[in-house]
C-alpha cells in the first residue's frame, strides 16, 4: 500500500505563490519554502529545514523546493506607490 505525503505543494501560480494542502485541507499560499515551512509548523507537522526534502511528509509537484516563479508576487514588485500621480509635479507646485 502506497501511503501519500500528509503534505502537498502545488505548482507556481501565474503570482508565484504555491498552494499548499496539509491532509487533502488548503492551508495557504507560500511564496518561499519559509513559508511552507511555517504551514507544516502550523499545523503541528515537523518543521524543520530538512522536511522540505523529506517525500514522506512533503510532495511537491511542478517543482521542488527551490522552484519558485516570481512571476508579479504583489507585494515583491508593488511598493503600493502610483508614481503617475506625482509625474507631473514640479518642486514649485509644493511651495
Amino acid at each position: 500500500m502506497d501511503k501519500r505525503p500528509p503534505v502537498v505543494v502545488h505548482p507556481p501560480s501565474d503570482d508565484g505563490g504555491r498552494r499548499v494542502t496539509i491532509e487533502d485541507e488548503q492551508v495557504g499560499t507560500a511564496y518561499s519554502f519559509f513559508d511552507v515551512l511555517d504551514l507544516v509548523h502550523g499545523a503541528g507537522l515537523p518543521g524543520e529545514d530538512r522536511a522540505v526534502d523529506d517525500p514522506d511528509l512533503i510532495e511537491w509537484r511542478g517543482g521542488g523546493p527551490y522552484d519558485w516563479s516570481d512571476g508579479g508576487r504583489k507585494d515583491a514588485e508593488d511598493t503600493g506607490t502610483d508614481d503617475s500621480a506625482d509625474g507631473d509635479r514640479t518642486p514649485e507646485d509644493d511651495g
